[in-house]
């Protein structure tokens, strides 16, 4: 995924007055060397550093990032005194335990656009009302002080300058570039995050922005296929519509991918979305059996997973589903049910997690608590996973890897069957374009 949150914050900054710069370390083979250049060649008067995740979300092959984003910072502190203003989707979840860790004086937890512009005039102008900036952390006195946290009223509605991103390095690894269509999500998943991070109201750019962004990709940068980074891009439908005719209007010729919910989805708006380019979905389905999704506060049940499969494979459109095993709910028989589906599907691939990675301030932080997997005071930047009780750890460990290794399409990251890195590498070579899932069959 390229940075869109460090892109938009860059925007705000020039459309302010401000001089902005981006160093976009994912492809980076000297981070130390590359942070070193960047400094001595930019001397900035502040550094904003943005963490996405903190940790792979995978179990049993569990990764944290912490050490590294560490070693980041710490280099950063050894080339300037520039105040460094922490920032991210990683950081809006762990605010205070984060700035602590890294040792950091500022912070924003949520969208930064606003609060860092105000931060930054406080900055020039020796001002401290610091207590007036909405999602503001700061340290004082030994303290982490925190401001409320408050969703912009509107998201950028211009179309966003790609020339800070290194747009053909993810189109050589990725095979697409990515544009965000709106923000916030109105479901209420017992696990998600998405919500605490964006709001829970739908705040939706203008269909015409989305349609000339992409225009602009094609053009300018030999992009040939987009990934909308939404939630969910098909809620609300008629927003998800509207820029399907704003593409077609524009003549927008150029393949996408986006994150569905199997909730509510027509055949209408999938015959629409394919007419406009769209080529592959994927489907936050998460469980095959009606218990799990009811305990997951899905809307929705496994008919309707089963329908926009079918639907998705009469009208054209490539599909995934992630399923996750393990999760509340879960017990002998709906493992059963889940793999009697699966081989029903006609999704053409299904990528199963194993557990849930648990994050604060979700109703699966709650659950887990009640149910002995932690305390309320269990350090949750370090990875804690939710597996069913109902279901012992190593049997469903063996149960997943029996099942998929006969099942083809299925791909399980934590147990690396059909997935890892050599493997992607090699598609990625023979595959240009779109999701590397749609070609596994």
């Amino acid at each position: 995924m390229a940075p869109l949150g460090l892109l938009y914050i860059a925007h705000a900054l020039k459309k302010t007055g401000f001089n902005a710069s981006m160093l976009d370390l994912c492809f980076s083979k000297d981070v130390h060397g590359d942070i070193m250049k960047s400094i001595k060649q930019v001397t900035p008067d502040f550094v904003g550093v943005s963490l996405r995740n903190i940790d792979n979300l995978t179990f049993p092959r569990s990764v944290s990032y912490l050490p590294v984003i560490k070693e980041v910072v710490e280099t950063v502190k050894s080339y300037t005194r520039a105040p460094i203003v922490l920032g991210g989707s990683a950081f809006s979840l762990f605010p205070k335990e984060i700035l602590s860790f890294l040792n950091c004086e500022w912070g924003i937890a949520g969208e930064g656009e606003d609060a860092l512009i105000k931060l930054l005039r406080c900055f020039s102008t020796c001002e401290k009302n610091y207590r007036d900036i909405n999602n503001l952390l700061w340290k004082q006195g030994g303290r982490i002080h925190r401001n409320r946290t408050k969703c912009l009223e509107h998201p950028v509605d211009s179309v966003l300058d790609y020339s800070l991103i290194k747009n053909h390095m993810y189109v050589k690894y990725a095979g697409m570039a990515n544009v965000q269509t709106k923000r916030g999500c109105g479901f209420k998943c017992a696990y998600c995050t998405y919500p605490l991070i964006e709001g829970k109201e739908y705040r939706l750019r203008p269909p015409e922005t989305i349609a000339a962004e992409m225009k602009l990709l094609q053009k300018k940068y030999a992009v040939p296929h987009v990934f909308f980074v939404d939630d969910i891009f098909t809620h609300p439908p008629e927003h998800a519509a509207a820029i399907c005719e704003a593409l077609l209007k524009k003549n927008v010729k150029m393949h996408w991918s986006c994150f569905a919910s199997p909730h509510g989805i027509s055949k209408k708006l999938l015959t629409l979305m394919k007419r406009a380019g769209c080529t592959h979905i994927e489907f936050g389905s998460d469980a095959l059996s009606d218990k799990v999704l009811a305990r997951l506060r899905k809307p929705f049940a496994v008919r309707n997973i089963l329908r926009a499969s079918r639907l998705c494979n009469t009208i054209g459109i490539k599909c995934a589903h992630y399923i996750i095993f393990g999760a509340p709910g879960e017990n002998r028989v709906s493992l059963k049910e889940g793999c009697a589906a699966i081989r029903r599907l006609k999704g053409d691939a299904i990528i199963i997690m194993i557990g849930i990675r648990i994050y604060p301030g979700t109703e699966l932080e709650k659950i887990s608590i009640k149910e002995g997997i932690i305390t309320g005071r269990t350090n949750l930047l370090f990875p804690r996973f939710y597996i069913s009780s109902e279901v012992p750890i190593n049997g469903l460990l063996e149960k997943v890897k029996e099942f998929t290794l006969a099942n083809f399409q299925c791909v399980v990251p934590g147990l690396g069957i059909r997935s890892s890195e050599a493997m992607y590498s090699i598609l990625r070579q023979h595959y240009r374009e779109g999701p590397l899932w749609g070609y596994l069959g």
